[in-house]
This record gives structure tokens, sequence and C-alpha cells, in this order.
């Protein structure tokens, strides 16, 4: 089980203020998140998140150390899409919704969900970021972020055999160096994927963390997902 960032790079701190890591009771990363409004983090609905087991901080850089910037909050309550699919990977996206609402200043942001939900287009440059490991087996203190590209549908269906199948609610991307394909793994679950400046993305899994040439899956932000967060939030 490798939860992480392989061979991304430490952020400048700070610098991903919406990013939320949500955490269990010994301090460890097991999701990120996305803070869209003040009181709501967008994450994986395959993250095994308990009330009561779980917070979420905002304004991290090492998300297990106290920091000045960070808020920290317990988790109300728990909103899963009421068709996600763990098999099948399908609308992987769920809500937090926090104890009280998040202060905003130059650690703590909302992302906007994106305006324009047309598809990534391969070969679109993306980045994520997360806490996870760096090496397998090896938690990183510090935020890590990695670059990407969008990877075709088509392709990416055959690396995983069509199991399970890449539909059309969800992007695939890869490192994009050939030597080093970074890649998002478990422990950065949840967490935003970037594209071109756009909120586009969570993300959802990956086979063999970090192997070669095979992408990374994400949630893809569509119309129908952005239409039931809103619902959910008002």
């Amino acid at each position: 089980g490798c939860t992480d960032i392989i061979r991304g790079h430490k952020v400048r701190p700070h610098s991903w203020p919406y990013m939320a890591a949500i955490q269990n009771k010994n301090l460890d990363v097991s999701c990120g998140g996305t803070l869209v409004e003040k009181q709501w983090v967008l994450t994986a609905a395959h993250c095994e998140i308990d009330e009561l087991e779980h917070r979420v901080v905002l304004g991290a850089h090492r998300a297990s150390v106290a920091e000045k910037e960070q808020q920290i909050f317990e988790i109300m309550e728990i909103f899963c899409h009421p068709q996600f699919d763990r098999p099948s990977g399908k609308n992987d996206i769920m809500l937090l919704k926090l104890n009280d609402t998040a202060k905003m200043n130059k650690y703590v942001q909302l992302l906007p969900l994106p305006d324009c939900v047309e598809d990534v287009e391969p070969g679109t440059l993306c980045k994520v970021a997360g806490w996870g490991n760096t090496s397998p087996g090896k938690p990183s203190k510090y935020l890590q972020e990695a670059n990407l590209k969008i990877v075709d549908r088509k392709s990416c269906d055959k690396k995983y055999a069509n199991k399970p199948n890449i539909t059309i609610d969800m992007l695939c991307a890869i490192g994009k160096n050939k030597l080093f394909p970074s890649d998002a793994c478990q422990g950065d679950s949840g967490g935003p994927l970037i594209c071109a400046g756009q909120y586009c993305g969570i993300v959802s899994f990956g086979r063999k963390c970090g192997k070669r040439g095979i992408p990374g899956v994400y949630t893809r932000l569509t119309e129908k997902y952005i239409d039931w967060i809103k619902k959910t939030i008002s």
C-alpha cells in the first residue's frame, strides 16, 4: 500500500491555501480535500472518513505539526454521493460539513468550482498536491506537489484493461517526465487536480502507485457533480 506523491517536490509554503488535510487521531493524513465554501470541504467518497475519528486541518504546510497558520475543525456531517460505487470508482465524490466556518486569510482560501465544465483535453498540464509518501512507505512532512498531463481516456482504459472502466466522468493524468512519472496515490485521495488554473478533478484512484506508464484516475468535476455540490451545500 503506497500512499502519495511519488517523485513530487515540496511546495512553497501556503501556495495551496484551499488544500485541506483530513487527519486521523494519530495525526496521519488519511486524505486530502479542497475548501469550496467556508464550511465545506470537497473530497473523494472512497476516503473512509468517520466524524469521530477524523478532523480537518486548513492552512497547513506540515500537517502533522501545530503551525500558527492552521485552522482545525471537527467534521459535523458527511455527504457521500448517493450513487458512489466502490468497485467501479464511479461517482467518487463527497462533501464534509465543518463544525464552524473557516476564516479567510492569506493561508486559508476557497477554491472556486469550475465555471466552464467542458472536457479537459489530452496534453493539458495539471498539478496535484498532498502529504502522502514521497517514496513508498515514507509519509512526507511537508505538502508536496507533482506536475501531470492529461491522457486520453481510450489509452487510459487500455492501461487499466477496462477494470474499472474509465468513464466520461473521469480524467486520467500521468507525470510529465518519462523517466520519473509523478503520480498521486492514495495519500492524496480527495485532493484537487488543477488543470490550466481551474479546479478540474478530485484524486480518485491509481494502480501500483507511481508505476511507470500507469496514469492516475480522477473524478472529473462535471456539471452534474457541480449541481449535486450546490444542492447539498444549500
